[in-house]
């Protein structure tokens, strides 16, 4: 019974984003929740191309072939927001990893925004830096700081996955008087986030992000799609609190 229970919800579901997405691709726009962090992100671009300077991101230190993966591919789907608005505009992302996996499909983010921007013969492997392996965080997290203290970088941010070590970076930011966005979907990690920056990507915010910031209409599809599911759960409890209420 349980197994049709969730064979009929993912039927519904995908009804559902394939109707939605159909009618985002005919100029349907949907009313999403807003997330303050994803426009501060834009601000953070229009500065680093007033002033020449460069956003630095860091993608955490998750693996790419583990549970954890999908953390670090919502990471990578933000860089390229940046590292197509930058390589467009002469201020390419700082980019920092503390896991091998990332490295290499990071540098490839960032060759395929040079190439979209036909400066392909700027783009260097060098511009995506392996700082140390996901077991010695906090050596990673020093380096990350190191990183942030530079004069050429104007904003950070700090996506994918974190824990303690989280707090060595924001602080480094902070010092600075930078603009911070922060994505985790680390408990501790996100305690840590909130206490020094108001842009913060919740758990599923961090996931939705790239909706936000492509457009594109599958995306935005799927993240309506789950507001739409969240609000059903939500009047399905409280309709069956209230039913019990009157019952008992």
């Amino acid at each position: 019974m349980d197994l049709l229970i969730t064979v009929a919800v993912i039927f519904i579901v995908a009804i559902m984003i394939g109707a939605l997405t159909r009618l985002a691709q005919s100029g349907k726009r949907f009313p999403l929740r807003p997330l303050p962090a994803l426009n501060t992100l834009t601000t953070q671009l229009g500065q680093a191309i007033e002033t020449a300077k460069q956003i630095h991101i860091t993608l955490g230190q998750a693996s790419l072939i583990n549970a954890a993966a999908p953390t670090s591919i919502a990471a990578l789907n933000i860089l390229d927001k940046l590292a197509k608005d930058g390589c467009a505009n002469g201020t390419p992302p700082i980019v920092t990893v503390g896991e091998g996996t990332l490295l290499p499909v990071a540098q490839e983010r960032l060759r395929h925004a040079y190439l979209q921007a036909e400066r392909s013969q700027e783009f260097a492997p060098g511009q995506a830096v392996f700082i140390a392996a996901d077991t010695d965080p906090f050596t990673y997290a020093g380096g990350v700081a190191n990183m942030i203290q530079q004069d050429v970088v104007s904003g950070s941010v700090l996506v994918g996955r974190f824990g303690p070590e989280l707090a060595i970076m924001a602080e480094a930011a902070s010092r600075r008087g930078m603009d911070q966005v922060i994505g985790s979907d680390d408990p501790v990690a996100l305690a840590l986030a909130a206490a020094v920056s108001d842009n913060v990507l919740i758990g599923e915010e961090l996931f939705a992000a790239s909706a936000y910031l492509e457009g594109r209409a599958s995306h935005i599809a799927s993240v309506y799609a789950q507001d739409i599911m969240r609000w059903l759960a939500i009047a399905a409890i409280l309709g069956l609190t209230l039913f019990s209420f009157i019952t008992g």
